[in-house]
C-alpha cells in the first residue's frame, strides 16, 4: 500500500476506532435477560376460579449461547480496533520521520488535523492554496516513489 493511500485513511481510522469503542461498550452493557410468561390455573379447592399467574426466570441455555456470541464479537471488535490503532500509529510514525519541519507540518495539518489546503496555506503564511499541496506535499510523495 503506497504512502498516499495510507495517509488518506487516517481520518477514517479515527472514526472507525470511535465506532468500535462504542460497539464494545454496548456489548459490555448487555445484561442477563429475564424472561417472563403467563399461565392460567385455578385454585385446588372449591370454587375453582381460573386465574392468570405470571412466571419469570432465566433461560440459562440460551444465556450461555448469547454470552458466547457476545464474547466472540467483543474479541473480533477488539482485534479490529487494535489493527486500526496500529495503522494509525504507523501513519503518525511516517509523518514524524519526515526530516523537513515545514513538510512534516503540512502532512500533520492535512492528515492528523484534517485541514483543507486553504487552511494549511494560511497556517504556513501563504495565500495560494496550491502551494502546500503542489510544492510541498506532492513533491515529497513523488520523491518517495
Amino acid at each position: 500500500m503506497d504512502a498516499k493511500h495510507l495517509l488518506k485513511q487516517y481520518t477514517d481510522l479515527q472514526i472507525e476506532i470511535k465506532d468500535l469503542e462504542n460497539r464494545i461498550k454496548r456489548l459490555e452493557n448487555k445484561k442477563i435477560k429475564v424472561e417472563k410468561d403467563s399461565v392460567k390455573g385455578s385454585s385446588n379447592v372449591f370454587p375453582y376460579v381460573e386465574r392468570t399467574f405470571t412466571i419469570e426466570g432465566y433461560n440459562y441455555l440460551e444465556e450461555e449461547k448469547t454470552e458466547y456470541r457476545i464474547d466472540k464479537l467483543n474479541e473480533l471488535l477488539s482485534k479490529r480496533k487494535s489493527k486500526c490503532e496500529d495503522m494509525k500509529l504507523g501513519i503518525e510514525e511516517f509523518i514524524s520521520s519526515i526530516p523537513d519541519s515545514r513538510t512534516r507540518r503540512v502532512f500533520q495539518y492535512r492528515y492528523i488535523d484534517n485541514l483543507n489546503w486553504y487552511q494549511i496555506a494560511r497556517r504556513l503564511g501563504k495565500y495560494d492554496e496550491s502551494y502546500p499541496r503542489k510544492v510541498i506535499h506532492d513533491k515529497y510523495l513523488e520523491g518517495l516513489e
